[in-house]
């Protein structure tokens, strides 16, 4: 894809448009068959006039013979077919989703997200939750009883009911039976959006609204928040307990630490001494910490204070026992910049996508006057058949299925295309539990996608850079194969031609003298003198101890700027040479004379120079071929009006 992107770059070095006394619409060249006008060849020409190198080629006549032979070598990519290669219609397929993408995207609420996940990546927050559950599609009633549930409990905290063991006793969430609710720290995108937002929202020691995510209603409890830490490698040791009383495990854990306090190393305490048989064989290495990906009472905040390589911990105990941990490296966090892209695919991806689609979903719907008949979504349900939903059977087009459900541009949505929709898909409905539900669930996602397909069918006709950008890619495609397959490949293949042509031309492959070795350089003549006597001697020489100007090293030819002018190269390396006031010192590790290189030595430059000239004969000859007629008067409209900008 890299490779095709700048060849097309390079082959667009002949195109664009904008209106002077000519108009876009006028016709500008004939070539064959096909008519080509002014706005054709300003779009690219505007376009690309900023990357091209070579000046000569601002000038409108030689950017309009490199047009001309642009339209040639495209037709002649169409005659041959090579757009129907399916090589090259996957690889547009995929380019065509790509450049869609951020037609389906509200940017401004996308850059607003990625702004906010930026700024909340500084801080993590440590929290705890009730979870009332209620459906994602439930019904307006059962939504209202889980909010006033999670009203209710919030208010008994309030008189004084502690937020644990209202977690306990009141959360849906099943392991509060155990974790009393508790969350410990998390960060940007470790939780469901909405969640995420009430912790942010949420002030130190308060306890939030009732918060709506697709699980239900939370209600979060925020215990503090503070600065995310750097990325930490770590290390530990652990001396599991029998109880929290074990005195013997206390005494273990002590005399170990006493061990790291007098200079033992932690991997060689750990590998000794460690009761944890998966990390002590590697020095008790874990690897690099993520909040909340260890299961270890009490390790997240005596981590967070460790905050130097080899820093380690006194003894803690957990669940599991004793532990002694230790930071082993520690990395910078990444930039915004650097997380920014990432930022980016995680949104389009997690809940915050829902935002993006529901800006979409009420553009496309007032977009194609999207009109819903909710009697008819209602009579939908009956002709659902539960019972028969895995085995996907046949809807029948009769009066009933026929009904129409929403009508958009000039097209419609019968109850035969939800229920068709919902057999084809079994287990993404299975689990909704009622059928009216199902049913809306269904309709939602099936209508949203016809509206989208329509959209997406019709990027080309509403935006037309949109047109424009796909062409040129896929004329880039199409160009790329023509030269590999018609010029670069056969050009290759040709051992014979390719000899000759290197026969014919073999005083461009002569090869300068040039040397291999160091040049150094020096203010003082005695420095360099010294330096060279030394090296002369193949005597170790400390560059430290000379106070050099400048060193280089690889291979030279005579004409490096770096060197003296007019050296003597068979003398070169036995005396010290002045030049502009410094010194010169070489050390000649091997040299060649000027000589002829064989065709083994220059044949991938023989390769290079051969297809330049078999490409310039293609060219020729399709224009030799060609029936071309020109707009004289439009292209010296043309001249008029860019060749006096290139000149300013």
């Amino acid at each position: 894809m890299k490779l095709i992107k700048v060849t097309l770059n390079f082959l667009l070095l002949n195109l664009s448009i904008t209106a002077f006394a000519q108009k876009p619409t006028d016709f500008l060249v004939t070539i064959n068959d096909s008519v080509y006008n002014v706005g054709d060849f300003e779009r690219l020409y505007n376009k690309n006039i900023d990357i091209i190198a070579d000046e000569s080629q601002k000038d409108i006549d030689t950017y309009f013979n490199l047009y001309k032979t642009y339209k040639l070598r495209l037709q002649n990519a169409y005659a041959l077919e090579i757009d129907k290669l399916a090589k090259i219609e996957q690889e547009l397929k995929v380019y065509r989703t790509e450049l869609a993408e951020k037609y389906f995207i509200n940017e401004k609420e996308l850059d607003r997200l990625v702004n906010e996940a930026l700024n909340r990546a500084d801080f993590e927050v440590k929290a705890s939750h009730i979870l009332i559950n209620v459906d994602e599609f439930a019904q307006p009633a059962d939504t209202l009883k889980a909010y006033n549930k999670a009203i209710d409990v919030r208010n008994e905290i309030l008189k004084g009911l502690s937020f644990e063991n209202a977690a306990v006793k009141y959360s849906d969430d099943l392991s509060a039976k155990t974790n009393n609710g508790n969350l410990g720290y998390f960060s940007v995108f470790k939780m469901v959006y909405p969640f995420e937002s009430g912790a942010y929202n949420t002030k130190i020691g308060e306890i939030s609204l009732p918060v709506r995510s697709n699980f239900g209603y939370h209600l979060i409890k925020v215990y503090n928040k503070r600065e995310t830490p750097k990325i930490k490698n770590i290390a530990h040791i652990l001396v599991e307990t029998k109880d929290k009383n074990n005195a013997e495990a206390k005494k273990k854990i002590d005399d170990i630490y006493k061990r790291l306090t007098v200079g033992d190393t932690f991997y060689d305490v750990a590998f000794h001494f460690s009761e944890d048989i998966h990390t002590c064989d590697k020095g008790g290495d874990i690897g690099i910490y993520n909040e909340g990906s260890l299961n270890i009472d009490g390790i997240s905040d005596v981590l967070y204070d460790l905050n130097f390589n080899d820093a380690y911990s006194k003894p803690f105990l957990s669940q599991y026992g004793w532990h002694i941990v230790a930071v082993t490296n520690i990395k910078d966090k990444p930039t915004k910049e650097e997380l920014k892209a990432n930022y980016l695919r995680k949104i389009k991806s997690d809940s915050r996508s829902k935002i993006l689609e529901k800006d979409l979903i009420t553009h496309l719907r007032e977009m194609y006057h999207f009109t819903v008949n909710e009697k008819n979504i209602n009579a939908t349900v009956p002709l659902f058949q539960r019972q028969e939903l895995m085995n996907q059977p046949t809807v029948e087009s009769n009066e009933a299925t026929e009904m129409i459900l929403a009508t958009y541009s000039d097209q419609k949505i019968t109850t035969k295309n939800i229920l068709d929709h919902i057999y084809s898909f079994p287990k993404q409905y299975a689990a909704v539990k009622t059928d009216e539900l199902l049913i809306k669930k269904a309709f939602d996602f099936y209508s949203l996608r016809k509206l989208k397909e329509t959209y997406n069918n019709n990027l080309e006709s509403n935006f037309p850079e949109f047109a424009h950008n796909l062409n040129e890619f896929k004329e880039g495609l199409v160009l790329f194969e023509l030269l590999e397959q018609n010029i670069w490949n056969e050009s290759a293949k040709d051992t014979v031609a390719l000899q000759n042509y290197y026969q014919n031309n073999k005083t461009t492959y002569l090869q300068p003298a040039n040397f291999i070795g160091e040049v150094y350089v020096f203010n003082s003549k005695s420095d360099a003198k010294t330096y060279h006597k030394l090296l002369k001697k193949n005597y170790k020489v400390k560059e430290a101890d000379f106070p050099m100007v400048y060193k280089y090293q690889g291979r030279f030819y005579m004409n490096d700027k770096r060197l003296p002018e007019n050296l003597d190269f068979n003398s070169l390396g036995k005396n010290v040479v002045k030049h502009n006031n410094n010194y010169y010192v070489f050390y000649i590790r091997d040299k060649k004379d000027e000589h002829q290189s064989n065709y083994e030595e220059v044949k991938n430059q023989v390769l290079s120079d051969y297809q330049k000239q078999y490409e310039d004969k293609y060219n020729q000859d399709l224009i030799n071929k060609a029936q071309i007629k020109v707009n004289q008067p439009v292209l010296d409209q043309l001249k008029t009006k860019y060749n006096k900008k290139t000149l300013n």
